[in-house]
């Protein structure tokens, strides 16, 4: 498991380089041939757009898996290990339950997509492969929450075992 986890970080990583890298070129060509040559590529605004939505969402799973995630932790960060611990297993369990919403109705949207047979305007290629971030995105994220889970409750057990075996050695002074 240890290796799927590694590969798994390792594509993501890639993807996210990549995809940040070809969408910065398309738009500074892009920017260039507008001001400087007075002339532009049609297709380089909607290819730059789409890769930005999948990096947006690959990197949401890299940011679940790296705890990156913008948190409002005045309250939790003056709590216990306990409750704190107990909080983070709420959230990942709310993020669980985004996750799952995002997968089914991304599995929805594209499944509407192929019916109706829909291309992209400019380069004419089907509208399923951007809307794919959504259901695979979110997967991932699933995936990352679930690990964190996890990790929260493997921790909670410790911190149970910890505080009990405080309790008993006050109890027997």
């Amino acid at each position: 498991m240890d290796r799927v986890n590694k590969i798994l970080n390792h594509m993501e990583e890639y993807f996210a380089v990549i995809s940040l890298l070809i969408a910065s070129l398309l738009v500074f060509i892009q920017v260039v041939l507008r001001y400087a040559f007075n002339n532009s590529l049609v297709w380089s605004e909607e290819i730059a757009r789409y890769l930005i939505i999948w990096l947006v969402l690959i990197g949401s799973s890299i940011a679940v898996r790296e705890k990156a995630h913008a948190t409002v932790d005045a309250v939790v960060a003056f709590l216990p290990p306990l409750p704190k611990r107990i909080f983070s297993i709420i959230a990942n369990l709310m993020g669980i339950a985004f996750c799952f919403i995002l997968v089914r109705s991304g599995t929805i949207t594209v499944s509407n997509v192929v019916e109706f047979g829909n291309v992209t305007p400019a380069v004419g290629i089907p509208m399923a492969i951007p809307y794919l971030s959504l259901p695979i995105g979110g997967a991932l994220m699933l995936y990352r929450f679930i690990q964190l889970l996890f990790e929260d409750v493997a921790s909670l057990n410790q911190i149970r075992k910890v505080e009990s075996s405080s309790v008993e050695e006050r109890a027997e002074k």
